[in-house]
This record gives C-alpha cells, sequence and structure tokens, in this order.
C-alpha cells in the first residue's frame, strides 16, 4: 500500500521564529515582519568580520525538517556569520537606531523573535553537528555606527518545549490554510460573471484574460472606458486564483478609486459567490490618533497589539465577515482596543481580493509581502490586478526621487508655537541646521540649477541629530498633535536619507542628484529616471499580472518603464463599444500651443470654445497643459450668453472640487469648467449621463524643458533609443487620452471631443492614441468646416 504524499509547508526561520502565542506591541523592533533597512550595515560588518577571520563565513544556508500529524516543516534560513572555531559560534547582526534600547529589550525577553531566531540557528546547527554552538548579537547603530554585543546561551531543553508548542500552531495553521484554499476552489467551481449580459467587447476581453494566464503571460490590456474592464479583468483573475486556492490583489492609483473593486466584488456576492474582500486604507486615514505614531508608549492601540489580538480571536471575529472595509476594521479596532491599520494586513490572508493602493505592492517603504507565502493547499502565488496602469511608471519614479526644499523647511516654522516651550528652540535650530545642509549643495560656479554629488554624510549627520532629538521628544511627556512638526520634520528628512543609497558609490545611471536655486534658498532633488528594476522585482511574489487602462500606447514604452519585458508579455487593445456616430472627435491644427507661440493663440483658444459651446447649451471641459495657460485664456474670454465658468485653481481643496462635481450634477446652468490636464477632474473620476457633454483638450501638455526632464531625456535616449518621445510625448499624450476619456461613458451617452494644437496630426504623437479614434492617420479629424460639422452632430442628436 502506497504511503500519502507528504504535505509540505516551507517556511523561512523569520516567519517560523515567533512567540507561541504571538505577543507583544507594535513597535520598531517587534521582530515581526518585514526588516526594511540594514542591508548596507550587515554587509559592512561582514565583510569586516571576514578580513579579520579565516574562520569566518558569511550568509551560511542552515535547514531542519520536522513532521507533524501528516505535515513536514520545512524550516530554513541563512545565518549572517558563522565562526568555524572551537566551539563554533554564530553572530546575528541587527541594526537599529538606539543599540542601548534594542539591547535591554533582547537581555529582558528571551522569547523576542530576534532571539527566538538566534536560538533556531543554534539548535538546527546542534541538530546537524552534535556540537552547542555559542550565540551572539552584534547589534550596529544606523545613526553613528557604534556597536553592542550580547551573548545568547541555546537551552535545547527549553528550545525544545517552544518548537512542540510551536509546531503544533503551525500544524492548526496548516489545517486552515487547507480549509481556506478548498473553500476557495469550490468558490472557483461555481464561480459565475454577475452580468446575464456582459457588454460587448467584455466577453472577448474575458476569453483574452483567460487565455494568455494559461499561457502563462503577463498583460497590459488598454480599454476604453464604458467596456466594463474593471469586471472583465477581474472575473477571470479572480477565478483562476480560486482555482489554485488562492486570491487576488487589485491595485489602483488612489484610495478614491476602490470603490470600482468594491462595487465588482459586490456583483459576484449579488451572484451567490462566497468571496470575501478586504480593502486597505491609508495608515494615516484610519488611525486614531493624532498622527499615526506605531509606539506603544504613546498609542494604546499598538501597546500589546498582538497579545490582545490573541487573546479575543480577533482575527476570528473578522473571519466571519465577508466585506472588510475601513468602518468595519475601526469599529473592531476600537472595540478590542487593537491597532485598525495593522489589523487590516493581518486579516488580509483570509480574503479573496484585497483592493489597496500602488504603495502595498511597490512602495519600498511600505512593500505588503503578508501575501506571497505559498500555505498548504495553494497552488503558485496570487495574482495582481493592476488599475490605471498607465500611472505605475510614474509612481514607481516618484517613490525613489524625494526632494529638500529651504522652502518647505521654512513653511514648517509656522508649527513651531504649537510644541511645548522647552522644545520650540531646538526645533528652531534643527530647521536652520537642515536649511544650511541643503544650502551647503549649492554649486559655487553658477545661479542656476546644477547636477551635483551631493555629501552624503552631511545628510547622514543631520538625519542622526533629528532622529536622536526625536527619540528624546518622544521619551518626554509630550501629547503628540495633529500635524506635529518634530515628527514631519524627521519623516522629510529621513526619506532623502534612504534614497541616498542609490545614487551611491558605484553610481547608477538611473539616478542623479540636481541643486535648484531659487532667491535666498534651494532645493536638492534625487531623481530617479528609471525606476523599472525595483518594480521587476515585485513581480515576484504574484503568479499572473494584469495591467489595464484606457491609456497604454505605445505598449513598449508602458511595459519598459513598469518593469515588465515587452518580449514576453501580452499587449491587447480593445475598442469602445459604443456606437461611432456617439461620439464627434475633431482636431484643430491651426492653433499651435507651442510656449513660443501661446500669447498670440490665447484668445484664439478662447474663441473656439465660446463659438462651438454655444450651439448646444450643456456643461463642457477645457482641459489645458497649465494653471497659467488657463488663466491666461480665461482673461481673455467672453462665455457664450447664459454659460457659468469655473476655474480649477493650483491650492484647489477637496471640498472645492466636490462642489464643482456637485453643480455639474445638479446642471442647473450649462457650465464651463477651466481644468488642467492631469488634475483632479481629468483622471479617475466619472462623469454619467449629461453631466458633461463636451471637452476641450488645448494641446500636448508636455513637461517643463528643465536640467531635470533634459537629464532624464538624455537617460531615455541611451537605453531606450527614444528620448525626446520617453521624456515629453508620451506622458504628455497620455494625460491627453486620460481627458477626452471623460466625455463618453454610456451607451447613452453623446458627446464632443476637440484637440487643438498641430501636433495631434504628428506621427510621433497620433502613436499613443486608441485605434478607434481614426482609421488611418489622424488628419481625418481635421475638418474644414468645424461649426457646421458640431452642430449637425448635434442636431443629429436631437432625432
Amino acid at each position: 500500500m502506497s504511503e500519502a504524499p507528504r504535505k509540505i509547508v516551507a517556511l523561512p526561520i523569520r516567519e517560523f521564529a515567533v512567540p507561541v502565542p504571538r505577543i507583544g506591541s507594535i513597535e520598531a523592533h517587534s521582530g515581526y515582519g518585514k526588516a526594511l533597512e540594514g542591508l548596507e550595515i550587515h554587509q559592512r560588518v561582514q565583510k569586516r568580520r571576514g578580513e579579520e577571520s579565516v574562520a569566518y563565513q558569511s550568509e551560511v544556508k542552515l535547514s531542519a525538517e520536522f513532521e507533524r500529524e501528516g505535515y513536514t516543516f520545512q524550516i530554513s534560513g541563512r545565518m549572517d556569520g558563522l565562526f568555524t572555531t572551537e566551539p563554533p559560534r554564530i553572530e546575528e547582526i541587527k541594526s537599529c537606531f538606539s543599540t542601548k534600547e534594542l539591547l535591554k529589550k533582547l537581555r529582558d525577553d528571551s522569547t523576542h523573535p530576534y532571539c527566538l531566531q538566534l536560538l533556531t540557528y543554534g539548535y538546527f546547527y546542534y541538530l546537524q553537528n552534535k556540537v552547542k554552538p555559542l550565540l551572539a548579537f552584534h547589534l550596529v547603530s544606523s545613526r553613528d555606527g557604534s556597536s553592542d554585543d550580547l551573548t545568547l546561551k541555546l537551552k535545547v531543553g527549553d528550545y525544545e518545549d517552544w518548537l512542540e508548542r510551536r509546531l503544533a500552531e503551525l500544524v492548526l495553521e496548516s489545517q486552515q490554510n487547507e480549509a481556506r484554499a478548498e473553500r476557495r476552489q469550490k468558490i472557483a467551481g461555481k464561480f459565475a460573471f454577475p452580468f446575464e449580459t456582459p457588454r460587448t467587447g467584455q466577453v472577448d476581453l474575458i476569453s483574452t484574460v483567460e487565455t494568455h494566464m494559461a499561457e502563462n503571460k503577463r498583460m497590459l490590456i488598454q480599454a476604453p472606458t464604458g467596456l466594463g474592464k474593471t469586471a472583465g479583468v477581474l472575473y477571470p483573475s479572480l477565478k483562476e486564483a480560486l482555482r489554485r486556492g488562492q486570491s487576488v490583489v487589485y491595485v489602483t492609483p488612489k484610495n478614491s478609486q476602490h470603490s470600482v473593486a468594491e462595487d465588482a466584488v459586490d456583483r459576484f456576492r449579488d451572484t451567490g459567490s462566497k468571496v470575501k474582500s478586504l480593502t486597505i486604507t491609508a495608515k494615516a486615514k484610519i488611525c486614531f490618533k493624532n498622527e499615526p505614531l506605531c509606539n506603544p508608549d504613546h498609542c494604546e492601540f499598538a501597546k500589546d497589539h498582538y497579545t490582545k489580538v490573541h487573546e479575543y480571536d480577533v482575527l476570528g471575529v473578522l473571519a466571519k465577515k465577508k466585506k472588510l472595509n475601513a468602518r468595519v476594521f475601526r469599529a473592531v479596532g476600537e472595540e478590542y482596543q487593537v491597532c485598525p491599520f495593522e489589523l487590516q494586513l493581518d486579516a488580509a490572508k483570509d480574503a479573496e481580493v484585497v483592493i489597496c493602493d500602488y504603495n502595498y505592492v511597490f512602495n519600498p517603504r511600505a512593500a505588503f509581502g503578508r501575501l506571497s507565502q505559498t500555505t498548504i493547499g495553494q497552488t503558485g502565488r496570487p495574482n495582481l490586478v493592476i488599475d490605471e496602469a498607465h500611472n505605475l511608471y510614474a509612481r514607481g519614479i516618484g517613490y525613489y526621487s524625494p526632494e529638500l526644499s529651504t522652502s518647505t523647511l521654512e513653511r514648517m516654522r509656522a508649527d513651531i508655537p504649537n510644541l511645548p516651550q522647552r522644545f520650540r528652540d531646538s526645533v528652531e535650530k534643527l530647521i536652520s541646521a537642515c536649511q544650511a545642509t541643503v544650502l551647503a549643495c549649492a554649486p559655487k560656479h553658477t545661479k542656476e540649477s546644477a547636477e551635483i554629488d551631493p555629501p552624503v554624510e552631511l545628510f547622514l549627520q543631520q538625519d542622526g541629530e533629528l532622529r536622536a532629538f526625536m527619540s528624546r521628544y518622544l521619551e518626554s511627556d509630550v501629547e503628540v498633535q495633529p500635524r506635529d512638526v518634530v515628527l514631519r520634520l524627521s519623516y522629510y528628512w529621513s526619506e532623502f536619507t534612504e534614497a541616498l543609497d542609490f545614487v551611491g558609490s558605484p553610481k547608477r545611471p538611473e539616478f542623479f542628484t540636481t541643486f535648484r536655486p531659487f532667491g535666498k534658498g534651494g532645493a536638492v532633488k534625487i531623481t530617479c529616471c528609471d525606476a523599472s528594476e525595483m518594480l521587476k522585482a515585485c513581480y515576484d511574489d504574484y503568479n499572473q499580472v494584469v495591467g489595464f487602462s484606457a491609456t497604454l500606447k505605445p505598449y513598449d514604452y508602458y511595459a519598459k518603464l513598469s518593469g515588465l519585458d515587452p518580449t514576453d508579455i501580452q499587449f491587447s487593445e480593445f475598442q469602445s463599444p459604443f456606437p461611432k456616430h456617439n461620439r464627434k472627435l475633431l482636431i484643430i491644427p491651426e492653433i499651435s500651443t507651442k510656449y513660443s507661440d501661446r500669447e498670440r493663440n490665447y484668445g484664439k483658444v478662447g474663441e473656439v470654445i465660446r463659438r462651438v459651446a454655444e450651439l448646444k447649451a450643456g456643461n463642457y471641459f477645457a482641459f489645458f497643459p497649465s494653471f497659467e495657460f488657463a488663466e491666461r485664456v480665461l482673461e481673455r474670454f467672453f462665455p457664450p450668453d447664459g454659460f457659468t465658468v469655473l476655474q480649477q485653481t493650483r491650492d484647489m481643496k477637496p471640498a472645492d472640487v466636490e462642489n464643482i462635481m456637485e453643480h455639474l450634477k445638479k446642471q442647473t446652468a450649462p457650465t464651463l469648467v477651466f481644468a488642467v490636464q492631469g488634475g483632479h477632474f481629468s483622471e479617475g473620476v466619472d462623469y454619467p449621463g449629461d453631466m458633461i457633454i463636451g471637452a476641450f483638450v488645448v494641446g500636448p501638455a508636455l513637461p517643463n524643458f528643465d536640467l531635470e526632464r533634459e537629464k532624464m531625456r538624455a537617460y531615455y535616449q541611451e537605453h531606450y533609443g527614444a528620448g525626446f518621445d520617453y521624456a515629453y510625448s508620451y506622458p504628455a499624450m497620455a494625460k491627453v487620452v486620460q481627458a477626452a476619456g471623460r466625455v463618453v461613458r454610456s451607451e447613452t451617452d453623446r458627446g464632443l471631443i476637440v484637440l487643438m494644437d498641430t501636433r495631434f496630426i504628428q506621427t510621433g504623437y497620433a502613436r499613443s492614441m486608441p485605434r478607434d479614434w481614426f482609421d488611418e492617420n489622424p488628419q481625418e479629424l481635421v475638418s474644414k468646416s468645424i461649426l457646421k460639422e458640431v452642430a449637425d452632430f448635434w442636431a443629429e442628436s436631437g432625432n
């Protein structure tokens, strides 16, 4: 009789070696989660150890297997350092700001995850070699490089008592994981598309995704608004994941766009599918405190969080709910006095669909790796769906492009009076010191913007001063207020110093640093031209990857800069499902928005808008390449009789945006809204029905021609052979297509789109246009009788 196949569960030592049950508070060195810093310090110590002793080895693999109740647990890891002396000594390197603080924590708590990790290395070595090694921590300060050492003694009996408890816990977790995977596979067997009659093109979209998933191809899909692409992509992606006992992570560029995915999952549930969804809300928005400071001394919800979650079985409470969102997490967090943000991450493993911002997958400082570990009963890893994927490459670049500005620092002084009196002078001096450090970057030979080699040590020294002060500040009895200036200053500075690792030695070609002077101040900025290598690594946590948007042309541009290999990816473009006669698209090449031509074209632009809009009363947007351009046209603009004119401003608050949206919904008077491309009103927002009937897109919004953009152009030319297109025209056309896509949003909508600029008929710009805009070339959209064609279009609409 053949043996039943072994049920293998593989775990890294970092996840295996934790207290049973999990206890403790949320803090920087709780020992839970992913280590986000310290690699450079580890490597430096390991190099020095190797030079000092021939008996030293670094990154030594160690593993062991344990069988319990039909499961085989394979535990593996790498020791930071092993001295093959007599007796052998295992060293674990930990970096932190204050070594004294961590030293005390480890000395007082032998069940701390760091201690359990080191003891596990020692025990595994003992099992393999029948020799008990010496165990030691080497703690290194990230502030000044100082270090402390702590020895640990392996007591085999005590360790094996913990080991039995941990293995029993893992058996229970594995049984739960198997049950979860089996439940998902059952859902997959009955998982139906939520609409009896899919929209035109939606069936092809679903079939395309299914086909390329079967081929294990990553995908980029361009599909216009109205096709139903959210449900059309999420349905096959989720069905495929459920068959493997897995889940889907659905990411959007903004929290405000989560509702579209939530609505799609609601539809799945309405058809009887027991799909569970979880929406992650940003820490700053869900936190109960004035500032999201995860410190048990300042937050009662961080204090003993893990202990309370276990004692009250909080995750069990959440497991009974089908739709988890901010409202649920805040209610449960308040009831049990635990952190609602951390609850989101802990509960995510039980959800079939996790909806979150790009940050949780792609931001190096907020990586979300808790779903990537394959558990028993599952095959492969979760699937990843990327909404509005045309935004991803720019967001990736932004993660690695911080700036420090003396004017931003100066504005922080306004909040110093909110601090207790005893801290005010110190913060004044810190801000002045930070400004002096920024100004020390100014090149001596020019008053213009210039590329520089930043004085790294100066920035790190200032970072140490800020962190030391913040530690003293938080150890005091101060009550942290909203927008606390000490925290803002420290975080603002540390974000920059973290990015300095990328521009150091050896220098990476996709990074450069510039200094920009202004008035008596200046700004120093690290610019990342290309984050594709960092983004590429993020996909490794997922099986299938599908990115979709209404704006993904040219595909190779978006694929390359998003970290996807154009030769190993499937591109698909879908046309609008709506009748072409519902949309009137025109190009007016006689108008030029080039900088040198703008002065003599402001009046022409306003005249076109006035004369076209007065042909049919309704709501229109005019999308401009900049606020200045919009303001100059508005100065000369005479609206049609009866029209209201509204304006998007530079410092517009969310309430002001909502007021304009409400005005458009009411349709009490025909309205023209002067707005900018790439702004609040031109991307990621829906205008159903007659909320707007037309859009004027005034020129491609080319980025400014400055030192930074020209450096990027040179990089793109060298690495991709398309410097101007990558740096200027493709980003500009993405905003154009998005703005134009605001008009026709359903089968019954009729709308007008007018593109004003001669460049819109040029091949380099037309390459970014959807294929259903014209048959052969954009010249077809140029009219010799604009007003007559528009009048005829509206007349047909009336008929």
